[in-house]
């Protein structure tokens, strides 16, 4: 009947047959077994709803097995009507103390049989609707009592399919969870509102760093005609600020052995020959165009990560590819009229080579997984390994240029250099840290409206209407190229049943 099984216990085989074929004449399922071990092994098992347990058996008898069921877990003690032909009030009393819900004798009649199965049945499923109703309220109390804490994930309280039945307690748990769904959703709002303003403060500080760099340099380092040996200084303080401030921070290490010392090097390359670059072309080359120039590294990082698989290349990027391109030609555009360019097209063509060594730089780092450390403490080994083999170049080139003490203008512009550099470096790693790669790569922006403004305030320097439509080109063209920093999605709530 509605697939119920009743196990029959008896170690006579004629009556443990008999109680047998009258439970299957009934329509139930049955197993038997012949003794309390067995019997007790068998519970052990799911599949039994019922058990028809015989009170006289060697060795281990019925209230025996009404003992040890007890240990059993609620799962594994089905209703037990026990089968005896005894007419002992006692024994029935204690046979029931121990947990059996009736008594059946031995000659016992059909009718008699089916009332007492089908009685035991049905209090038997009364009691598991029980069981199942105190779990879901002990689930939802859980769940109540987790919605203490707003950073709770509403999925996280377990109660997600009690809000998809229906009753009373279907309808606190759709309660419950559409509360948690609110409160956490307001919290992961507000969350992202913090991120996304602590980044674009951090995005117009890099700006504003590295941005000062080229007015800087060519305000007064790059005077001096010893590219290498500004380099050296520079990239010198530098590491120095940021290895102080790795360990005021505690940064994890990254551990250099023979197979990861050659990336350290390739990165030192990349890092220290846009510095010397930057110095040899300040001289030459408006600040203004090597900040627009600069802000080229987004399209060259895009376009070699394309190149090697690592970016897709649909129609939004194109097309701000090909507006980046555009503005790129038309800053150009004036330069290739040598007689009457102010600055040759050679040194433009050089000044590109900066933003191409920060592209490589930013590919490099992505392909990388040789480095478990912190950002920080990867750039403060960068710089100085740059510093060791800048002080080898400008020594075997150039000389150092002595320094004055008290400094200078230049000791002083220096000094400005350097912290405007580890300042930027320290942000940006801090800034990949807690808004993303992606969110930080959009720098560019903002580096090239610093570069733009600081040589207007400090060189003095006309920004002329072609410089205008190639930074409004370059910028856009970077607005379509920027892969868009992935948001996590509100939650939404349960369907109303």
């Amino acid at each position: 009947m509605g697939g119920d099984c009743i196990l029959v216990v008896d170690d006579d085989r004629l009556a443990r047959r008999k109680l047998t074929l009258a439970a299957k004449a009934l329509g139930y399922g049955t197993e038997d077994v012949d003794g309390a071990d067995a019997a007790l092994e068998r519970l052990l098992q799911p599949g039994i709803d019922i058990v028809l347990l015989d009170i006289e058996m060697p060795e281990k008898n019925g209230y025996d097995v009404l003992e040890a069921l007890q240990a059993y877990p609620a799962d594994r003690r089905p209703p037990v009507i026990v089968v005896s032909s005894l007419d002992d009030p006692e024994g029935i009393a204690r046979a029931i103390e121990l947990g059996a819900v009736d008594f059946l004798p031995k000659s016992f009649n059909a009718v008699i049989l089916r009332a007492r199965i089908y009685a035991c049945l049905r209090e038997a499923r009364r009691q598991e609707e029980d069981r199942r109703t105190l779990h879901q309220i002990e689930r939802l109390t859980i769940a109540a009592e987790a919605l203490d804490t707003d950073e709770m994930n509403p999925h996280d309280l377990d109660i997600d399919d009690l809000a998809e039945k229906e009753g009373a307690l279907a309808v606190l748990s759709r309660v419950l969870l559409n509360k948690s769904i609110m409160v956490y959703n307001r919290r992961l709002s507000q969350s992202h509102q913090i991120r996304t303003l602590r980044g674009i403060l951090g995005l117009l500080f890099i700006g504003a760093s590295f941005g000062l760099k080229p007015a800087i340099a060519k305000l007064s380092l790059a005077e001096v005609n010893s590219p290498l040996a500004v380099a050296f200084y520079t990239m010198g303080l530098s590491a120095v600020f940021i290895t102080i401030y790795a360990i005021s921070q505690r940064a994890k290490v990254p551990t250099i052995s023979l197979g990861s010392s050659g990336f350290f090097l390739v990165l030192a390359i990349l890092t220290f020959l846009p510095q010397v670059l930057l110095f040899w072309v300040a001289e030459e080359v408006p600040g203004v165009l090597i900040a627009i120039l600069v802000s080229l590294e987004s399209f060259m990082v895009f376009f070699l990560a394309a190149a090697i698989g690592l970016e897709k290349l649909y129609f939004r990027r194109f097309f701000g590819l090909l507006l980046g391109v555009v503005g790129v030609v038309v800053l150009l555009i004036p330069f290739f009229d040598v007689e009457n360019s102010a600055v040759g097209i050679h040194w433009i063509l050089i000044a590109m080579i900066i933003p191409a060594c920060f592209a490589g730089e930013s590919i490099l780092l992505s392909l990388s997984k040789a480095v478990d450390a912190d950002l920080v403490a990867v750039i403060a080994i960068i710089f100085g390994i740059s510093t060791v083999v800048l002080f080898g170049a400008a020594m075997y080139f150039e000389g150092l240029v002595p320094l004055d003490l008290p400094p200078g203008k230049f000791e002083l512009s220096l000094i400005a250099f350097s912290i405007a550099d580890s300042a930027a470096m320290i942000a940006l790693a801090k800034l990949i840290g807690y808004a993303g790669p992606v969110f930080s790569g959009q720098k560019a922006y903002t580096v090239a409206t610093g570069g733009v403004i600081w040589s207007v305030l400090l060189l003095n320097e006309v920004v002329s209407a072609t410089s205008l439509i190639a930074l409004f080109l370059i910028l856009t063209g970077l607005y379509f190229v920027a892969k868009k920093a992935v948001v996590q999605e509100l939650i939404r709530r349960p369907r109303q049943i």
